[in-house]
């Protein structure tokens, strides 16, 4: 599904549409295991506030929050309706977000907008609109974070690691080998991987397994395959192997997000 962005511009291997670098979802009564992930999130509640443990340190009453990698977090929203955000690191968003974080481990929603501005996140009749209506108000809800980011022209990824992101992209089935991909660029695999988690955040392994488990997620909902089936598509020995990955991950089966929240995908 694509989605009118203006006139913004995203770098090569992140394009505009929400789904291509992120699983955004609505859910009621979120509440998760301590849990962490090598992407960022963004929690926004629609109506009550929630309770959040972070990194070691209770939070009550919040309205949502910025979250950065690999920061464990865990969150109870029993009577909370909440918008839910994983950004890939590779996106322009992504690398917005790196930067308005500034090595923070998180910042509350309140740092960042009015209090007017997250209660008008989505419309009040949320649940009767299409996600096609209801996309490009979560668009404009991640864009207003960022007002005081730097811009994208500012933010310089190295051209040989936008030839490993399109590689990855386009072998996503396939088995996905660093030496292989060092030798497109013309480096050793160990300078590779340096200069992948120097210049994405991110190890190259978890990048490909975050890769792999978003695409299959996209496959199984969009075109309404069986999950099994798209698991082992995208490089997951079985149903339970992806399962186990995904709630490690995300602190959430993948069933459970499919059966109880609103993918928008």
């Amino acid at each position: 599904m694509k989605q009118n962005q203006g006139n913004k511009e995203y770098p090569p291997g992140s394009p505009g549409a929400l789904w291509h670098y992120s699983i955004s979802f609505i859910a009621d009564t979120a509440s998760v295991a301590e849990h962490y992930h090598h992407c960022y999130k963004i929690v926004v509640s629609l109506d009550n506030s929630f309770e959040c443990m972070i990194d070691g340190q209770a939070f009550f009453g919040l309205k949502g929050f910025i979250i950065n990698q690999s920061i464990p977090h865990s969150c109870f929203a029993p009577d909370a309706n909440v918008l839910v955000n994983f950004i890939e690191s590779d996106s322009l968003l992504g690398w917005q977000l790196r930067d308005l974080l500034a090595g923070k481990a998180y910042l509350n929603i309140d740092s960042v907008l009015s209090t007017e501005q997250y209660s008008q996140v989505l419309p009040p009749n949320y649940t009767e609109l299409s996600n096609e209506t209801l996309i490009p108000y979560v668009n404009t809800f991640l864009d207003s974070l960022l007002l005081n980011a730097r811009p994208a022209s500012d933010i310089v990824t190295d051209e040989r690691i936008v030839v490993i992101l399109q590689y990855i992209e386009q072998h996503l089935s396939e088995t996905i080998d660093l030496e292989h991909l060092a030798g497109l660029i013309n480096l050793s695999s160990e300078r590779t991987r340096h200069l992948f988690v120097q210049e994405m955040g991110i190890p190259f392994t978890q990048y490909i397994m975050w890769q792999r488990i978003r695409k299959t997620m996209v496959v199984a909902i969009t075109e309404e395959s069986k999950l099994i089936e798209a698991c082992l598509r995208f490089g997951f020995t079985d149903q339970p192997h992806f399962n186990r990955t995904f709630k490690r991950i995300f602190g959430m089966t993948p069933g459970g997000i499919i059966r109880y929240c609103r993918v928008l995908m």
